[in-house]
This record gives C-alpha cells, structure tokens and sequence, in this order.
C-alpha cells in the first residue's frame, strides 16, 4: 500500500462525517460515462462525495492520476464500509462484471443495510442523451424497500 492510498484510508476512517453524503458511480450509457456525470450530483442540491472528493481532502492533489486500480478497490471498500446514512448511486446501463462498484462496494453497502447502518440508497441511471434518472429509492425510502441494487 503506497503512502497515499494509506493516507486517504486513515482520512477515511477518521472522518466519517466528510464524507456525507455519498455518492458512487460505475459504468457509462453510450459515450456518457457515470464519471463525467457524477459532476451533476456533486453539487446542489445533492451535494454528494465521491471517494475522488474524499482523496483530495485528504491531500492529494489528482487522484485520478495517483491510484492504482487496486488501490481504487481498497479506498472504496473502505468509503462504502465507512459511509452511513443516505447514499447516491449513478450508474450507466453498462457496467463491467470486473467493476469496483460490483465487487466492492455493492457489497459492502448491502451489508450497511442490513445493519442499517446505511438508511437509503437513491439509484439514479445515466440515459442515451446523458441526462440522469431515478430508478429506485429516495430521501423518505425505508432501507428495507431497497435492498435490492440490481
């Protein structure tokens, strides 16, 4: 684990609180991909933090350019395990069976429901013409309706 991946971990644990409310994406729809979009959430009114947000928070300057994939995997296990609340999710109609979204973080928020530890999960779906929309849950949505993430 390199110094940075280290540091934003820590970062991660340590501030549980900066990291409300998180956002996750993965995948793309046509040319539009979930990273590009998420932009539109990281504002109002959603506001959301992505594990990117979270890094440079944390000190470093260009995650995009830091992080290795694996060490993407395990900066997101540990915001996906850390993260309470109401969660975003922003995925494309395409999503790699290989993703971190499938293999890391979904799981750790399916375990975060049912402890309710996480209250809600809102899933919104990137469209052809790149706008969003929602498929599932909301800010009054009870985490039992919305186990489901597929």
């Amino acid at each position: 684990m390199t110094h940075n991946t280290k540091k934003v971990e820590d970062y991660i644990h340590k501030n549980p609180k900066a990291l409300d409310p998180p956002c996750f994406w993965s995948g793309r729809t046509g040319t539009h991909t979930a990273q590009e979009v998420v932009k539109v959430f990281q504002g109002p009114p959603r506001n959301c933090h992505t594990v990117g947000d979270i890094a440079k928070k944390a000190g470093v300057a260009d995650p995009d350019k830091t992080f290795t994939y694996a060490e993407w995997g395990t900066l997101s296990k540990a915001f996906a395990e850390t993260v309470s609340g109401h969660v975003y999710v922003l995925l494309g109609k395409e999503v790699t069976n290989t993703s971190v979204w499938l293999n890391i973080e979904k799981p750790e928020l399916e375990k975060s429901l049912k402890t309710k530890k996480v209250t809600g999960i809102e899933i919104w779906e990137i469209q052809a013409n790149g706008s969003t929309k929602k498929i599932s849950g909301g800010p009054k949505a009870r985490a039992e309706d919305e186990v489901e993430l597929d």
